[in-house]
């Protein structure tokens, strides 16, 4: 699902099929996705305040 949001942010005519083949192109979406990612991870502000650290 990421993958597809990162193909989405980079608003390219080729499919993903496509740019997972090519070796920068894949990059550059499993970078988008990874970023996608930790973005959308929020940190559990209850954890926090008990400074309960895994």
């Amino acid at each position: 699902m990421a993958l597809e949001i990162a193909h989405r942010a980079t608003a390219s005519l080729v499919p993903l099929d496509e740019m997972l083949k090519h070796p920068a192109q894949a990059a550059l979406l499993k970078c988008l996705a990874r970023r996608h990612m930790q973005r959308r991870a929020r940190p559990d502000v209850k954890k926090l305040q008990a400074n309960d650290n895994d």
